[in-house]
């Protein structure tokens, strides 16, 4: 199939042919503008056929030639997230922009998924997904319009192949581009967040999309129930990996920095859970690097909330244009890292625009200095250790909703889970100062129990009294000593625990305090540990305080972002309402005869491509119980309706997680209907024991 793109006016066009004589006259210069958008553009639909002759779906975006001869580097990402139905409007914007500016932009469903062939993969980032991607881009090198260089992007999954593809160093792989991914797949990644279990919305929509027909004819054949829809759920294979190993790290760059080799482009989000691996790529690697940490969530430079925002596509322009059309763009003149440094604002669930600036910096910052906090009597923060007492805290395992689904989205007041914890303030600030870093926290404790999470939040309390989080993060008592071998507590022992928070940014202003809150719960982010405990923090002492990166007062070099540009959409393709994750809404209970708490989200998105309907919901209910905490639940039900010409299809899937002390009980059920009729039903039910989570 092939559709030809004519949307630019003649006046466009007319105006752009002038651009264009600039940009071959200015081959000469020794610095070029990156490549206006020149080009139209083609789209068609292809296949990729594997050395074991499974065919891979491929979409091109390819540029019209303006002269004989004339080729392109080709840019490619390769997803598991149906580029023909689930992420057709998503692709568009974002594609037609660089297919403009003489890019081939390929497509590619990874195999198993979407309108690839194949059988499902065992797990995401497998060793065959990244065995397909290092021949994809040989095959894409050499295709007839090709100049021959490759470069893979994306965001998220996107992201996280990129790096991991480029750790395999694929030849004619010149250079990657990596938003909102991680270099750590254990501590990082969304399954265990800081090392413990953590379930979500994203975990039972990524197994119910796996269970989808392939399009573009939905067939309910023998090989869809084959190969898709009795695929083993990643849900269980997951849970079987509750401790960090070879598993986890065979392909985690953060074991491996050395693995890459080629120029790395990185942006990240300060409300994005996977915003660490940037500073850290940044120290640890030395390759050609540029890195950009924003104020926004899990989401697109240029839309992302909460802004403000950038035209991130123009940087990438000049990123490719550089390293695969040999044009100097001046991108290696730019200052290495830019960063955001939050304003210290109130709590805002609803945040749009953060208060703030941008800041380009060298990493780390030089003359970044530490100051140093001391939790004491009274529950103040000092600036020096006065007499040993012990602080004691009872483990209530429903706190933590304030804090959100995981570390990365807009957070409103957080005193609710600071009722729920040991806190400690500042004496009201006199001088302002910003912090730009990973936030140390050391802390001498105790419990009771063989089992224990401390999590630590680093907020500011506004003058009006309302609580803002800077940055937090939650150690596995487990894994105090080693990620790789972990061991149960001794009840009454005495152990130093050292946590890094989170990357952060913000200004603490005049007329605010320093908070720091220590706690045992983060429900329903982390799954509740099962014993009821007290544990004890040891406060006025040299071995529990709090450490803040400080950077120099100074003014800073501020970036030349050019502000976000409109983007383009299908014409043929449309969104029909609803709200899709990570924004769902939320619903907290609480019953207070039998110490039940539940937390409730649940999302929809409905869109429509060429008369085809697509009708989708999630829902997700966690429960726990303060007085036995083993007793915790997890209970989430997807669903996509999808109205055909002359068929109507529904695949169901739910998932069942139950807890005692010693083991996790499963039951996960995958159904489809055609036209209201049953038509098959898998069911999946195991217990797997718990493993210090």
């Amino acid at each position: 199939m092939k559709t030809k793109i004519k949307s630019l006016s003649l006046t466009l066009i007319l105006f752009f042919t002038s651009l264009n004589t600039t940009y071959f006259s200015a081959q000469s210069k020794l610095q070029q503008e990156a490549t206006p958008p020149i080009y139209e553009f083609t789209i068609e639909s292809d296949w990729l056929t594997m050395k074991d002759e499974v065919r891979l779906s491929a979409t091109f975006f390819k540029p019209v030639p303006r002269m004989a001869g004339e080729k392109f580097p080709v840019l490619f990402e390769f997803l598991p997230y149906r580029k023909d139905d689930s992420f057709y409007l998503r692709d568009y914007p974002v594609y037609s922009y660089f297919v403009r500016r003489g890019f081939i932009m390929a497509k590619v469903d990874i195999r198993g998924t979407g309108s690839s062939e194949g059988i499902v993969p065992p797990r995401e980032y497998s060793e065959q997904e990244l065995a397909d991607a290092v021949e994809i881009i040989d095959q894409l090198s050499k295709l007839p319009d090709s100049n021959g260089r490759v470069g893979m992007w994306g965001i998220s999954w996107g992201g996280f192949n990129s790096i991991q593809v480029a750790m395999r160093q694929p030849p004619a792989l010149k250079a990657i581009l990596a938003i909102d991914a991680s270099d750590d797949l254990f501590h990082d990644d969304v399954h265990y967040i800081d090392g413990a279990y953590h379930v979500d919305a994203y975990e039972l929509s990524i197994d119910h999309e796996n269970g989808l027909p392939r399009t573009p004819d939905y067939m309910l054949d023998e090989d869809y129930f084959q190969n898709r829809f009795n695929a083993y759920p990643w849900f269980l294979t997951y849970l079987k990996q509750q401790q960090d190993g070879d598993f986890w790290r065979r392909n985690s760059l953060r074991w491996n920095y050395d693995q890459i080799r080629i120029p790395a482009y990185i942006i990240g989000g300060l409300l994005d859970g996977y915003r660490d691996s940037v500073p850290r790529m940044l120290e640890n690697m030395k390759i050609p690097i540029k890195a950009e940490i924003g104020p926004w969530v899990h989401a697109w430079p240029d839309n992302g909330v909460p802004g403000p925002n950038y035209e991130w596509r123009h940087e990438a322009v000049r990123w490719w244009d550089y390293w695969l059309k040999n044009r100097d763009t001046g991108i290696l003149d730019d200052p290495r890292f830019t960063v955001f440094i939050r304003e210290g604002h109130g709590p805002d669930l609803n945040l749009q625009m953060t208060p703030g600036h941008w800041a380009c910096v060298d990493w780390p910052i030089p003359g970044t200095s530490w100051m140093k906090f001391f939790p004491g009597k009274d529950h103040q923060l000092q600036t020096q250790p006065g007499k040993s007492s012990v602080e004691a805290l009872r483990y209530i395992p429903s706190y933590g909703l304030a804090t959100g689904l995981w570390w990365g989205e807009p957070t409103g007041d957080l005193r609710p889970d600071d009722a729920g914890s040991l806190v400690f303030d500042s004496p009201v600030l006199e001088k302002r100062f910003e912090i730009v870093g990973f936030p140390k926290v050391h802390l001498r404790v105790s419990a009771d129990a063989p089992l224990a999470h401390w999590i630590v939040r680093l907020e500011d309390v506004q003058p009006d009294g309302t609580v803002s989080l800077v940055t937090g993060a939650l150690l596995n008592g487990s894994q105090r000593l080693s990620r790789l071998e972990p061991e149960p507590l001794t009840p009454g022992e005495t152990y130093d625990l050292e946590i890094e928070m989170h990357f952060t940014t913000w200004t603490f202003k005049p007329g605010h305090r320093l908070r720091l809150s220590v706690s045992n719960a983060l429900f329903p982010m982390i799954w509740p540990t099962p014993y009821p405990m007290t544990t004890k923090l040891k406060v006025e002492d040299m071995n529990t305080c709090l450490e803040l990166p400080v950077i120099p007062s100074q003014e800073p070099k501020k970036p030349k972002f050019r502000p976000p540009e409109p983007r383009e959409q299908r014409p043929d393709a449309r969104y029909l309402g609803g709200e899709d994750w990570p924004h769902g809404v939320y619903e907290f209970k609480k019953d207070m005869w039998n110490s039940q708490v539940s937390v409730v989200w649940q999302g929809t998105n409905d869109f429509e491509i060429q008369g085809r309907r697509y009708l989708t919901y999630e829902k997700n209910f966690f429960e726990t119980n303060d007085e036995n905490p083993a007793q915790s639940s997890f209970h989430g039900e997807a669903g996509h309706r999808i109205e055909l010409k002359d068929r109507k299809l529904y695949l169901k899937t739910t998932i069942e997680l139950h807890s005692d002390k010693e083991n996790f009980k499963v039951t996960i059920v995958r159904e489809i209907f055609e036209n209201d009729v049953l038509v098959r039903k898998k069911e999946w039910k195991e217990t797997i024991p718990r493993m210090f989570n």
